[in-house]
């Protein structure tokens, strides 16, 4: 049959030939498109690419990767949601009051807010959320979990809950952007299990979009997904009826699809010169990250504060931001102040006499090499790097800098064992601290909360003080910043604290990436002056108007 069809094309005449083209591309278009349902023509689609992968559409695991936070952000509403255009935290599925001494929120829920099964978002769903889920002893998110230790969660009735704070904390606002789970969905799911359930390939929330077609992979590891405008969204209906969210396995494979996209969302800057300008607008952004080599204040070697400091002044910048083009160098982890306040310089001869006056030596006879204590022993240390799936062609960018960072402390005669981690075995590997400097990136948030990173409390194998960093007077402060709302206090509290982790060396900062995104016009009214996640430029998807 196939030959006979083949035969009969063959026979037609040119103009046959560019006809029935055309009625093939219409057909396939129309067949797509009556995949998102009815009523849905190409002006009302929106598609976006990046790079990387979907793994678990779940608000309450988003923060585990930037795909996931996007697609659930869309898909979920939570009781508050970050406004891109302000910079602030505003109302959304219910109205907030707060008493006087800043300890108890108190939330009336909308009453038109539903799910994208029907069911009206009811108290009972919040209370399960942040009750049931968030606080139980089997949930596994440990910096959401602490979070909301020792607060009081009261239903009070169908519509009002209260959050009782033990005491008062500046911070607490943005933890109630997350999604709210309905109870008659996830509520039989063993909490224990809510990461690995099959709900999250198909998740029910109240956002102004829900899954139509579930995410999938192609051979070449490309992804898709599609959302559908939610039509019971209790926030105003987005002009935008459906949005196709493509993801790849590199910047390359990205960028060579380009034309079939409206949007990349996250591009690194140093893709820019690749990009099609005609086409597309770039915006040049960045967000509240950095990119640090942290050292282990357990490890033998790097727990010495002369090893720590030679190996700081052994790094030049310079050439570093030369090796990786579209950075920012940092010199301190709090990114309210002003970095160029914070620049050390690099000393490759006082990087040595620190090695030296830390009893570390030359073999006997020798200037070069690698150094040894005096019994002998070997000064030899791990540099871990996470290992990324979305490999280019020219390598990762951890893997240089890694490799730039072995160059430099084998140069004053440390001897540097590079070890990349895997995604798969990731969270194992934090767990374990088994690595004398990790090359890793911390992303501050909404409120730049140095808490869960710098605190002696998360110095453990849950917590994400990467450099077991313990300092009780940096506790204090970090506490008192998170604790009073006046902001000339915090912003004297943040600048004694960065004199203390300056003095105390417990990573090398390195630098803020810059991102683009790029746009073909397509929509109009995103705001990205004020994101502190890439999945912020969706909070006024509303708004959103197709050119």
């Amino acid at each position: 049959m196939f030959r006979s069809v083949l035969r009969t094309v063959a026979s037609y005449s040119l103009a046959e030939k560019l006809v029935s083209v055309f009625f093939v591309i219409l057909l396939v278009f129309s067949l797509s498109m009556g995949a998102l349902g009815g009523g849905v023509s190409a002006d009302d689609v929106y598609t976006e690419g990046s790079v990387g992968k979907i793994n678990v559409l779940s608000p309450l695991y988003a923060s585990y990767g930037e795909l996931d936070r996007d697609i659930t952000s869309l898909v979920f509403s939570g009781l508050m949601k970050y406004d891109s255009s302000t910079g602030k935290m505003i109302e959304d599925l219910a109205t907030m009051k707060v008493n006087e001494n800043q300890t108890l929120y108190t939330f009336t829920l909308r009453e038109n807010a539903y799910f994208h099964n029907g069911d009206l978002v009811t108290a009972g769903d919040v209370y399960f959320t942040y009750h049931d889920v968030i606080q139980s002893p089997d949930f596994a998110n440990a910096i959401l979990a602490t979070n909301f230790s020792g607060v009081d969660i009261t239903k009070k009735d169908e519509r009002t809950l209260e959050f009782r704070l033990p005491q008062p904390n500046s911070f607490f606002l943005t933890n109630l952007n997350i999604g709210i789970l309905p109870q008659s969905v996830y509520g039989d799911i063993h909490i224990v299990d809510l990461l690995t359930s099959e709900i999250n390939t198909h998740p029910v929330g109240s956002g102004p979009y829900s899954v139509d077609r579930p995410y999938s992979l192609n051979s070449r590891g490309e992804g898709k997904i599609i959302l559908k405008r939610f039509e019971k969204y209790y926030g105003g209906l987005p002009h935008i009826k459906a949005i196709v969210y493509r993801t790849f396995v590199t910047p390359e494979r990205l960028l060579d699809s380009q034309d079939e996209l409206n949007a990349i969302s996250k591009l690194d800057a140093g893709n820019l010169s690749e990009l099609n300008q005609k086409r597309f607008a770039s915006t040049i952004y960045m967000l509240p990250q950095y990119k640090a080599a942290f050292f282990n204040m357990d490890s033998l070697i790097t727990g010495v504060k002369s090893v720590r400091l030679a190996m700081l002044k052994s790094i030049d910048k310079t050439k570093l931001m030369e090796l990786v083009p579209g950075r920012i160098p940092v010199d301190t982890p709090f990114m309210e102040l002003n970095q160029e306040d914070w620049v050390y310089q690099s000393d490759i001869e006082e990087a040595r006499g620190a090695l030296y006056d830390a009893g570390y030596r030359y073999p006997a006879g020798q200037k070069s090499g690698f150094r040894k204590t005096k019994k002998g022993n070997s000064m030899r240390i791990r540099l871990a790097y996470l290992e990324k799936d979305d490999r280019s062609k020219s390598g990762s960018e951890d893997e240089q800098i890694a490799a730039f960072l072995k160059s430099s402390w084998e140069a004053i005669g440390i001897e540097v064992e590079l070890f990349p981690v895997p995604s798969s075995s990731r969270q194992e590997f934090f767990q374990s601290r088994d690595y004398d400097v990790l090359l890793a990136g911390q992303s501050l948030g909404y409120d730049l909360d140095t808490y869960f990173f710098w605190h002696t409390s998360q110095a453990t194998s849950e917590g994400s003080n990467l450099s077991n960093y313990k300092n009780y007077s940096a506790d204090v402060i970090i506490e008192d910043i998170r604790r009073y709302l006046d902001e000339t206090r915090k912003n004297k509290r943040l600048g004694q604290l960065a004199k203390i982790v300056k003095e105390d060396i417990p990573a090398v900062f390195l630098f803020r990436p810059k991102y683009v995104y790029a746009s073909d016009g397509k929509i109009s009214g995103m705001d990205l002056s004020h994101i502190s996640f890439p999945a912020d430029r969706f909070s006024r998807v509303q708004s959103w108007v197709s050119k």
